[in-house]
């Protein structure tokens, strides 16, 4: 799917970090060994969530939102869906690759929107750099698995 305004994209961010959030939770549930990290992302995900509408909400206003696009950003993140038995280095590999994905579009959704809002890409970058710490942290779990 093609996101050509901003409000589409903070409804996609919204989708995808409430999304990740339940994915969290549910495996840090199931397995014990990744609880504490789990919900230490949970946590992120909401204040992720919460600071980017923040900062849409106090630049963008109707005129520049029917005036702005962001052409070329797709959303294509994907929530792993694992089976009930899947291992805890399972859901350590796709939370790495779900997370890659996350970040690949906060940058891509930044480097989009930066010419018109300052504020956005600059969460969003912040956003994508906290990614970048929570797949080296999985990753470092995943290799004590090995």
């Amino acid at each position: 799917m093609d996101l050509n305004t901003a409000a589409a994209v903070i409804s996609y961010t919204s989708k995808i970090e409430q999304e990740s959030a339940r994915f969290y939770e549910k495996w840090g549930e199931v397995h014990e060994i990744l609880r504490e990290a789990f919900s230490s992302f949970v946590k992120e995900n909401k204040k992720s969530e919460k600071n980017i509408k923040r900062a849409y909400y106090n630049v963008v206003s109707d005129a520049l939102e029917t005036g702005f696009s962001f052409k070329g950003l797709k959303a294509d993140v994907n929530v792993p869906s694992l089976d009930n038995d899947a291992s805890p280095y399972d859901v350590l590999k796709a939370s790495i690759e779900m997370e890659t994905g996350i970040q690949e579009f906060y940058l891509k959704a930044a480097e989009l929107s930066r010419s018109l809002l300052a504020d956005v890409p600059r969460v969003m970058g912040r956003v994508a750099t906290s990614r970048d710490i929570r797949v080296a942290r999985l990753r470092s779990m995943l290799e004590e698995m090995e």
